[in-house]
């Protein structure tokens, strides 16, 4: 069974003053038994410096494990598939970092046609807004793949995303950060088949957010698709890993340690605010 990591940062982040490295990601990895992972860039190194996606892109061409995801910058531009980005990070588009929306965007005359354009992409886009927010964007996305990170934590509460987009067939949600009791309440009421393992390093750890799904008391078959089935499925990624190993991965699953992240100097805009930080 290959297992992937759906949700994780990489480079430099200005408030924290932190770099999550390509090693300290490969380490956890390694030691997690995760065979590849979603990166993405910080915020505010995505908003001072638009060149982050570029450089991110050009590590995943460098490093096979890696997944790289286009930050979708404010001017709102489509995710470029042939430069071979598997999806799209919306974060909090001009509002203020895990904390308000902007309602303002919808309103704006980009929107529609950056939603159609996106469906006709076909990718998947992890969007994290407030939960009202959520709810219209996702209204008007038709079937545009959305992924909700941390079961909606950060939006508001996770039982009023469930309720609302229980139904809703092109709406996900990612594991990272969320307690075991909410991740299997999740399961049991979308289905396995609409839920991806993610350990939003550097807040959390690949270790212990692996440990929540395989503590589960659901079947093979579920743990599979979401330790990396779904995602395979949203971006039309091939399986890297022989179904033989399939023992071999949950056990070297339980063997991952806490990692660090390497100090950095960038001194640009927010990431994650302290709200975020006491969550974890």
């Amino acid at each position: 069974m290959e297992i992937i990591d759906s949700h994780t940062h990489w480079g430099p982040s200005a408030q924290m003053g932190i770099t999550v490295t390509t090693e300290e990601l490969l380490r956890q990895a390694q030691q997690s038994g995760v065979d590849r992972i979603v990166i993405f860039p910080f915020p505010s190194q995505a908003l001072a410096d638009e060149g982050i996606n570029g450089e991110l892109l050009e590590e995943a061409r460098r490093i096979p494990q890696f997944i790289p995801y286009y930050y979708i910058p404010d001017d709102l531009r489509t995710i470029p598939r042939e430069k071979g980005f598997f999806g799209g990070k919306w974060h909090w588009t001009r509002g203020i970092s895990d904390c308000s929306s902007n309602y303002e965007v919808l309103n704006d005359p980009a929107l529609p046609e950056f939603l159609e354009q996106s469906g006709a992409i076909g990718l998947p886009l992890i969007v994290e807004e407030e939960f009202e927010f959520t709810k219209v964007l996702a209204k008007r996305s038709g079937k545009l793949n959305l992924i909700i990170p941390h079961l909606g934590m950060l939006g508001g509460n996770p039982l009023d995303f469930l309720a609302v987009f229980k139904k809703n067939e092109h709406v996900f949600f990612d594991t990272a950060l969320a307690t075991p009791q909410t991740i299997g309440r999740f399961v049991q009421e979308v289905g396995a088949e609409r839920i991806l393992f993610g350990s939003d390093i550097p807040f959390g750890t690949m270790k212990a957010e692996l440990q929540k799904v395989l503590s589960l008391a659901i079947g093979d078959r579920e743990r599979e698709a979401i330790l990396g089935g779904n995602l395979r499925r949203l971006t039309g990624l091939a399986c890297c890993r022989d179904s033989n190993d399939s023992t071999k991965s949950l056990k070297d699953s339980r063997l991952g340690l806490s990692g660090n992240v390497a100090r950095g100097r960038s001194k640009r805009n927010s990431d994650k605010n302290v709200l975020f930080q006491a969550l974890i």
